[in-house]
């Protein structure tokens, strides 16, 4: 019974020891009193935390700055998105468009996403910008203002079809696409030239 005793007591000894050893050990390698050490071995000091990756915190813009991430212009974060938006919050040449061929037209109602600003007149015209505020197309039951144009492409019209008037004018690239209240779609180039004609049906 002592003999058995003895052992148990040794034992008990050599491993509260090695306990000992073990916790000085890890103190050693965490840092010392509440250190941190980050598990990629970044060094984070007392109670600090360094980013594993080395990558600098960014911080907040304090001015709220925004980045058109389709013009890539900066400027105060005015811009709104979805039905019944601000006329001042859509981009300034878009606005200047409006101003320009419809001075008189009272705008009721914006839609805009992100691909797409739609904007609706009281006289019935529909104008689609792109998110950059250059017009793309223009649908005008009414009186279709002749300056959207330039002057060689309408001068084209009126030789082709003198009679019919203009209904819808898209724009692609350097070419338009002009819809006649005959029903017929002419695809002129920016120089004038006809390039074709279909019966839209």
């Amino acid at each position: 019974m002592k003999k058995s005793l003895s052992i148990l007591f040794v034992l008990a000894i050599c491993t509260g020891s090695l306990f000992a050893q073990y916790n000085g050990y890890y103190d050693n390698q965490q840092g010392g009193q509440g250190g941190y050490q980050d598990p990629y071995g970044q060094q984070g000091g007392q109670g600090g935390y360094q980013d594993p990756y080395g990558q600098p915190q960014v911080q907040p813009d304090p001015q709220n700055n925004y980045q058109d991430p389709y013009t890539q212009q900066q400027g105060q974060n005015n811009a709104q998105y979805g039905y019944g938006v601000q006329l001042s919050s859509i981009p300034q040449n878009a606005q200047n468009f409006i101003k320009q061929h419809f001075a008189n037209v009272k705008v009721t109602f914006i839609e805009r996403d992100w691909d797409d600003i739609e904007v609706y007149l009281e006289n019935g015209t529909q104008i689609d910008f792109f998110p950059n505020g250059d017009w793309k197309e223009v649908k005008c039951y009414g009186n279709m203002p002749t300056t959207i144009l330039p002057a060689n492409v309408m001068n084209t019209i009126k030789r082709t079809y003198p009679n019919a008037a203009i209904i819808k004018i898209e724009k692609q690239f350097t070419t338009f696409e002009i819809k006649l209240n005959n029903m017929m779609e002419l695809y002129i180039d920016s120089n004038g030239q006809l390039l074709g004609q279909k019966w839209d049906d």
